[in-house]
């Protein structure tokens, strides 16, 4: 998998904190103007909750995904349209699709380039990728500070990674269609998102060492906590850099 990440450790969690329903809403509305009709396949779908949203009466959509238990609860909502593969080598004939989409996908890709030199492949002439990137610019709140610092630590590569999916798409042969930003909202709590540092539901936290554990995330939960109303949720507003490449 070239370096690839798996949600699978927390298939069964991992819409507890990505937003669920909402914010899957929030994402295919971004994404649906410049969505070409014909056939589609998401990569790195997870659960399909984008997924089943971007299908329709011209558009036959796929769930792709490296884990098994993310496609287990995927293909309740894509019956028979969801299958196991990653992003730098897709089971798929050249020139199928009409489009491709990552969505919170390329920066836990270990080869971007190959990702996207493989939609440039199973992709028509014409045909496009879009993506958003999971990396948002900092939400404007007290809890962003916080838990962006711990983040930068953690997975230094993980920013300028979630920023190249444009320069890496020119470099496999696409034009760039458009550049802009998708909107995302989630409401929590100083104490909600603590529980979910506590219980590992991000990726950069892991596969942490004890004492790595008790050097950068201790403080940062103890900071968390330590915020006024730590009980009541915050309105939080991302901004994920969205890109249209044509083939």
């Amino acid at each position: 998998m070239a370096g690839s990440l798996s949600y699978a450790r927390i298939a069964d969690r991992y819409e507890q904190v990505r937003g669920g329903e909402h914010r899957a809403k929030e994402l295919a509305d971004a994404l649906l103007p410049w969505l070409p009709e014909g056939v589609v396949c998401d990569v790195g779908a997870g659960t399909a909750v984008v997924t089943q949203r971007l299908a329709g009466p011209s558009r036959q959509v796929f769930a792709c995904d490296i884990s098994f238990e993310m496609l287990r609860q995927a293909t309740s909502r894509v019956p028979g349209q969801a299958f196991l593969g990653e992003a730098t080598g897709l089971p798929l004939r050249d020139g199928c699709l009409d489009a491709v989409t990552f969505v919170s996908v390329l920066h836990h890709v270990g080869a971007l380039d190959l990702a996207l030199s493989e939609a440039y492949r199973v992709l028509r002439i014409g045909g496009r990728v879009l993506t958003i990137s999971g990396v948002s610019h900092p939400a404007e709140d007290d809890m962003a500070p916080i838990f962006e610092r711990l983040h930068d630590q953690l997975r230094p590569e993980r920013r300028g990674q979630a920023w190249s999916a444009v320069a890496a798409g020119k470099d496999a042969g696409f034009e760039i269609v458009h550049e802009g930003l998708a909107r995302t909202t989630t409401s929590v709590s100083p104490h909600g998102l603590d529980d979910a540092m506590e219980e590992r539901l991000f990726s950069h936290l892991w596969d942490l060492t004890d004492a790595r554990w008790h050097q950068r995330v201790v403080p940062a939960i103890a900071e968390l906590r330590s915020l006024p109303k730590p009980h009541t949720p915050r309105l939080r507003v991302f901004s994920h850099p969205f890109a249209v490449l044509a083939k």
